[in-house]
């Protein structure tokens, strides 16, 4: 039996590059990066992922690989380890995040089928120089070469990502390679996730290993919380579901998880509030990953206080964790065997990912291999109502990480930059004083954030907040559609924004306003979180609505096409009506994943 290997250089889509072999047909093993390629006599081709480091100091692999008879395509990072080894410099003149088109000048049996021109997704720092030893076969905007192909065997390079979802064709250029190059035969087209497969596997995992234990399960009123208990159901295990108020949750959100998600579950849920202590310890803490590093272990410290209210004796903690909180705390693709060693960067600390520290032995994640998109498939097999299969995601941190507080004052250099981009396209900007978590290279990015504000053009706007996220130090650019009354020297003085209950409560009265303004104009987002922070004299308030399926790449929503301009003046015009809280200036999140994550913190 032939396998296509995939070697973990530390990328944030590795696992995603095995789901879409696996779709078209295909088995997968997952290996790490020196792995012999004497030991994968079994393989039809090997894929070398990205990773966060350069390929000039990168992990250790077999050198033989670029000696052997196996094809090989190397994606993004990948591709710069294939170009190295064929005598190509690496530098780091030129950066693309992304949305990015290229210009395919060779064809090739990798690219059969597609266009000329094709919209792919970029997350590279480092790029490769031009050699004789191998043969580009497309190129980015910027000069940059995005495919390479050696001249010495079957070794193929792509800059961009195929494996994910906002690359159009990407899935056509994997197919390619594994069908045509590797002269591979597909087991069985699947073209989608096997729902009922995944169902009955982790059903015969939990009652196998869970037995006649209790098990304590907790309902955020999330998709991935609700999957899991109700798997824990179905399995006949002996549930209690506990929904713990932590004071960061959407308006309402107890009330509503008590109601549908009880119903749902056919259980009554245990509500404990813990809101004051969570407030309180976070007062004053302004870097996000502290954030996140005192929540983390403030929410394992209540929910042991939790079950030992219980008494349940020997019981179990089933949680919802997925594949992307995994990959973004930094843990390898989990379907291999050997330890993890470490080649993944942390973007963000998930409070859940640790929980298996804590309660060793005794922590269950059936969906812990699973993206968000493949979640919801298993939800809708398991007949969960569309209102929570298809609700929006929401951080475990919440509005905590939505209530930006930290204070950096920027650079001029910065601030110069900035201007000297946006005045090119014809608008002005302001560099706030307040930074937002990016995603570049595969790396964790803490930058500013930029203001920009000019005419509504969709296309221009968009065109100068990838120039600025790609040439500069920002990993945000937000749109104020209205003209700005403000002044760089008025954002740049110090403004105090502690996180406070009557802060948040504002926070989630925007939320709500946003998202039912949202609903009524029939707008259609993956996920809208709403940030908010203070200026000089004013709050501002940052719409993040995303198009996204499984939330490891994404883009914000098309003006006017996916959001009318109608909409935002209405939302608008309902803040100011607020009677109850500062309306604030209200501008729109418009760049990409990477360089922007869909929290900002």
């Amino acid at each position: 039996m032939a396998y296509f290997y995939i070697l973990e250089f530390g990328g944030q889509h590795t696992d995603l590059i095995g789901n879409r072999l696996e779709e078209i047909g295909f088995d997968v093993k997952y290996a790490s990066s020196d792995k012999k390629v004497s030991e994968m006599q079994d393989a039809a081709g090997i894929i070398l992922s990205g990773g966060p480091k350069s390929a000039n100091d990168g992990f250790p692999y077999d050198e033989k690989l670029f000696d052997a008879s196996i094809p090989v395509l190397g994606i993004c990072y990948g591709m710069q380890l294939l170009g190295k080894n064929l005598g190509a410099n690496i530098h780091r003149k030129t950066r693309e995040y992304g949305e990015t088109k290229i210009s395919i000048i060779n064809p090739d049996t990798l690219f059969d089928d597609l266009k000329k021109e094709e919209i792919v997704w970029m997350n590279h720092g480092d790029s490769i120089t031009e050699k004789e030893d191998f043969e580009i076969l497309a190129y980015t905007e910027k000069g940059v070469p995005a495919a390479i192909k050696s001249r010495q065997g079957p070794y193929y390079g792509v800059q961009f990502h195929p494996e994910v979802t906002h690359t159009e064709k990407g899935n056509i250029v994997l197919r390619n390679f594994a069908e045509k190059i590797c002269r591979c035969a597909p087991i069985e087209k699947k073209e989608e996730f096997d729902a009922d497969k995944f169902i009955e596997e982790a059903l015969m995992r939990l009652r196998d290993e869970v037995g006649s234990r209790a098990a304590l399960v907790y309902t955020s009123g999330g998709v991935d919380a609700t999957v899991a208990a109700c798997l824990a159901k179905t399995a006949g295990l002996k549930i209690q579901p506990v929904y713990l108020e932590m004071g960061n949750g959407r308006k309402g959100e107890a009330q509503y998880v008590s109601s549908v998600i009880g119903k749902i579950l056919n259980n009554d849920i245990y509500v404990h509030d813990a809101s004051s202590r969570f407030i309180d310890e976070l007062y004053g803490v302004h870097d996000p990953e502290q954030k996140r590093k005192i929540f983390s272990p403030l929410y394992a410290r209540t929910r042991q206080e939790i079950e030992n209210k219980f008494g349940l004796g020997d019981y179990v903690l089933i949680q919802g964790t997925i594949a992307t909180d995994r990959r973004e705390t930094g843990k390898e693709a989990g379907k291999y065997s050997s330890a993890d060693k470490k080649t993944v960067a942390t973007i963000k600390t998930h409070h859940n990912v640790g929980a298996e520290d804590l309660w060793k032995g005794r922590v269950y994640s059936p969906l812990s291999e699973l993206t968000k998109d493949r979640v919801r498939a298993v939800a809708r097999k398991l007949g969960i109502p569309r209102e929570i299969s298809e609700r929006q995601p929401f951080p475990g941190p919440g509005l905590y990480v939505r209530f930006v507080t930290g204070y950096y004052p920027p650079e001029k250099s910065l601030i110069y930059n900035a201007l000297d981009i946006a005045e090119s396209y014809g608008m002005n900007c302001y560099v706030l004083p307040r930074k937002g978590v990016g995603l570049k290279g595969d790396e964790r990015a803490f930058e500013h954030a930029v203001l920009l504000s000019g005419e509504r053009d969709w296309k221009n706007i968009r065109k100068a907040a990838k120039n600025i996220i790609e040439d500069l130090d920002v990993s945000r650019v937000l749109y104020l559609p209205t003209e700005a009354n403000i002044s760089q020297e008025e954002l740049n003085m110090r403004t105090y924004n502690e996180m406070t209950k009557t802060g948040l409560d504002r926070l989630r009265e925007i939320t709500f306003i946003v998202e039912s303004a949202m609903k009524e104009y029939g707008i259609v987002s993956s996920q809208t979180p709403v940030i908010t922070f203070s200026l000089y004299s004013d709050w501002m308030n940052v719409i993040r609505d995303v198009n996204s399926k499984d939330f490891r790449t994404l883009r914000p929503l098309k003006k006017p096409e996916e959001f009318p301009w109608e909409c935002y003046d209405d939302i608008v015009k309902r803040l100011k009506e607020g009677k109850n809280f500062a309306a604030g200036i209200t501008a729109f999140d418009v760049s990409d994943k990477p360089g922007g994550t869909t929290e900002w913190e």
